[in-house]
């Protein structure tokens, strides 16, 4: 105290040799006179002596505490942790606890800086509130209060000097605690961040929000509400992410994050699938201060362009670069407005559009894929010729462009339609060497496999596929497409076994993956190849044909191929493997076997182990059976989980053909109205369109529902059962109404034209003597027109040609027949 620092430390040494009993309490007056003159190594070795013996005195927690103190300031994070987890279970009085909390507090600081968020978490974890360290440090000021009033003998031990300057230590670190009105809130504010940076936005935005509604005074304030707009966003809560947008632009018009927030304001909703509520908070966010005017609207016109809203994107377009000439954004701008030309098939204002263009942007990013369009409008036109030299040339003058991929397609499309096959194939495999988007990549492999397949360049098909299977692992469904077109390729090439090992290497992995859709058709194609081929077999005179092969034989062998691994063996593999026996059953004309198999599927599958293929083949298996709640089951997780896949629209379908059965005939109605609009164009298109014409028919709705049935019969791709069937019910339709004459023809050429769908034809064939029953007319054979026979006669006449045909037997109406005959 006298400013003899270095006299003193070698008296505290002297003390320390010849009463060691002293060293814990004089090595913490040596190290902190070692550490105000700036020695903390030699500092640091003292107090690593007091510690020694272990971590439990009073003194030693002290030594433990400025040893972490030390290290913090030195950056020796790890050293400084270890040390105040030692401290930690022993510190637990008010002596040390502010200076805990000091340390703690500088060690999380460092640690987050060093963005070591888990550890700085720990550390700040550690720090106690201000109410608590509030009450704690008047604790110890009373207690050396005490001590001062007689040295030496109170709580605290030290001289008089000592316990004064530690008094004063203490009372002005609880004036800087109690006059910081936001040590809490910076508190709070720490942990927030490190939930934030460690991905734990609940626990964040609880922070957050603790500083946000009650430190209104916070600095960091705005920066904690935009801490909760991104914490919600990532925890899809956009609803109220984009609540705390609207509340940090009202509170906070001179924030930092103010531009990005009027952003995020918008590209919440897009990114939630809300495109017109994105299009209105764009607009909307212009209007807030320091907006970025030019962003938003571009990115306006963006959304409206992707909704197709093509005037308004235009005009959207089109006032951003009148209003702001000199725009980042010109040059995307003039080119989605020719684009919108060119989708609304406007060729004339297309081509002065993308003219204008090139002509502003000689070297604009777009001015390949601009006379690419130029071109494809002159293809359309069936100018090819003069489309077909602009596009060589683009070839000659871009080939690496990031669009020549399109360019080689359409070059390729044009070579088709002349039919030079060898310049279109070379073409399409250019395209899928250097397409950059999974569309054109798509389309041109797409039509590259159609023709090697045509020109039975089956190697080549297989390489192309290989190539695609080595370089895009990435997209599963994709990845087994190729195995399909591979195999196929491998067998026509005469190398069985490879494609089946192929087929089989590709199956195991992918069987326990119900979201995989592309496995059921593997199965299938593996099948195809391991079913024996029904051939007659030549034996010569004398010799034993040899042994069929038998499903059993098969059946194991199949197993083997696509059993995965034990480990791996869930519901979803276990389904599919009895799906492949069953379909190898079918496949070898087994039918009992195949309806055994298919009814154990029904019978136990959960629809949480259904792949979309097997969930929309259960469902409809087991609404025909009857068991609507399995049916509902496996539909409902079709819509929830896989409504953008091909077997979707069975799940509509087959809602409302539940919704039917049920007698639930408006929201039946409902359903298939929405499945129509849902997947137009959909596989199931035809099922929802008799669904509504029957549904409609049982509403009496008789005038509607007979023109969907007239509709069906003008559609030639729907002729067969369903004409079939639109002709019985346009009988029934008037037979519903008491025009039994009217209904009569409609029955007749049922049972005419249409004898390959037996139990329509059964039907017809009972209504149609009904009809006749119902006129009850005598012959006329001088009407017009004539009639030959009495209606009850002809209605025998049909009943007897009826229960004449073997072919109708089994049906219940043939039963009944026989039942109005025997009346008659």
């Amino acid at each position: 105290n006298k400013g003899e620092p270095d006299k003193g430390i070698e008296i505290l040494k002297d003390v320390v040799n010849k009463a060691p009993e002293m060293k814990a309490e004089a090595g913490l007056f040596v190290a902190e006179a070692l550490k105000k003159q700036e020695k903390p190594d030699e500092a640091l070795a003292v107090l690593k002596s007091v510690i020694a013996d272990g971590v439990r005195s009073a003194e030693s927690i002290q030594a433990a505490m400025m040893a972490a103190d030390i290290h913090v300031a030195k950056g020796e994070l790890d050293e400084a942790g270890e040390l105040m987890e030692k401290v930690k279970g022993y510190a637990t009085g008010g002596d040390n606890v502010a200076q805990m909390n000091n340390i703690y507090l500088r060690l999380g600081d460092q640690m987050l800086e060093k963005k070591s968020f888990r550890e700085a978490l720990g550390a700040y974890q550690m720090v106690r509130r201000k109410v608590e360290i509030s009450g704690l440090q008047k604790a110890v000021i009373a207690k050396i209060e005490q001590s001062l009033a007689n040295p030496g003998k109170g709580p605290i031990r030290g001289t008089k000097e000592e316990l004064e300057e530690k008094l004063k230590v203490n009372k002005g670190l609880l004036e800087e605690i109690e006059t910081r009105t936001d040590y809490d809130a910076s508190l709070y504010y720490r942990l927030g961040r490190c939930y934030f940076e460690m991905g734990r936005f609940w626990e964040s935005l609880l922070a957050f929000d603790v500083i946000v509604n009650e430190f209104k005074e916070f600095p960091q304030r705005d920066r904690c509400v935009f801490g909760m707009i991104i914490a919600n966003a990532q925890l899809k809560r956009v609803k109220a992410a984009r609540e705390l947008c609207e509340r940090y632009i009202r509170d906070f018009p001179d924030g930092e994050d103010l531009g990005t927030v009027s952003e995020m304001f918008g590209m919440l909703a897009y990114d939630a699938g809300k495109l017109e509520d994105a299009v209105d908070s764009f607009n909307k966010a212009e209007g807030f201060p320091k907006a970025d005017k030019e962003r938003l609207r571009f990115l306006r016109g963006n959304v409206l362009f992707e909704m197709q809203r093509f005037e308004d994107a235009r005009t959207a377009f089109e006032l951003l670069v009148s209003e702001f000439p000199e725009t980042a954004y010109k040059d995307d701008s003039l080119y989605r407005i020719a684009l919108i030309y060119f989708y609304q098939n406007d060729s004339i204002n297309a081509n002065k559009a993308l003219a204008s263009y090139i002509k502003e942007n000689p070297k604009g990013q777009y001015v390949v894929d601009a006379r690419y369009r130029m071109a494809f409008i002159k293809f359309q036109a069936r100018e090819v010729d003069t489309a077909m030299k602009e596009l060589e040339k683009l070839v000659e003058e871009a080939p690496n462009d990031q669009n020549i991929g399109q360019v080689h397609s359409l070059l390729g499309d044009a070579y088709n339609q002349k039919q030079d096959f060898d310049k279109a194939i070379e073409h399409f495999a250019l395209a899928v060497d250097k397409a950059k988007s999974d569309d054109v990549l798509t389309y041109a492999m797409d039509q590259a496999t159609d023709l090697y397949a045509g020109m039975n360049k089956w190697q080549e098909l297989g390489d192309m596929w290989q190539k695609y299977l080595a370089t895009h692992k990435d997209n599963e469904d994709q990845e087994l497409k190729a195995v399909l077109w591979i195999s196929r390729a491998r067998v026509k090439e005469g190398k069985l076994d490879e494609a089946k090992k192929l087929l089989s290497d590709a199956i195991k992995p992918k069987i326990p993956n119900a979201a995989n859709q592309q496995v059921e058709g593997l199965i299938q194609q593996l099948i195809t190849l391991s079913a024996p081929k029904r051939r007659r077999v030549v034996v010569a005179e004398g010799e034993t044909p040899p042994p069929e092969i038998t499903f059993e034989q098969v059946e194991k062998e199949l197993e083997e191929m696509i059993t995965p691994p034990e480990a791996a063996m869930n519901g979803t593999a276990q389904m599919r493997v009895l799906f492949a026996k069953a379909w190898l059953a079918k496949v070898m004309r087994e039918p009992d076997k195949a309806e055994k198999l298919f009814a154990v599927i029904i019978e136990v599958a959960r629809p949480d182990d259904l792949s979309p293929m097997l969930l929309a083949t259960v469902g409809d298996n087991a609404r025909r059976k009857g068991d609507f709640d399995k049916a509902a089951g496996c539909y409902n997780r079709l819509n929830e989980f896989f409504k953008d896949t091909e077997f979707a629209d069975g799940a509509a379908v087959g809602l409302a053909e539940i919704a039917y059965e049920k007698g639930e005939n408006e929201n039946a109605l409902e359903l298939f109205n929405k499945a129509l609009v849902d997947y137009a164009g959909s596989s199931r298109m035809l099922d929802a369109t008799l669904g509504k014409a029957k549904t409609l028919f049982r509403l009496k709705k008789y005038d509607e529902a007979n023109k969907i049935y007239a509709e069906i019969l003008n559609i030639r791709e729907w002729r067969g059962e369903a004409h079939a069937e639109s002709l019985f019910m346009q009988g029934e339709i008037e037979f519903a109404q008491g025009r039994f004459g009217e209904a009569i023809p409609f029955y007749q050429r049922v049972f005419i034209a249409h004898q390959k769908w037996k139990p329509i034809m059964a039907k017809a064939y009972l209504q149609c003597a009904r009809a006749f029953l119902q006129l009850n007319r005598p012959a006329d054979p001088q009407g017009m027109p004539p009639r030959q026979y009495a209606d009850r006669e002809a209605a025998k006449l049909t009943l007897i040609e009826m229960t004449k045909r073997e072919d109708l037997k089994e049906f219940t109406e043939y039963k009944q027949a026989g039942i109005e005959l025997g009346k008659l």
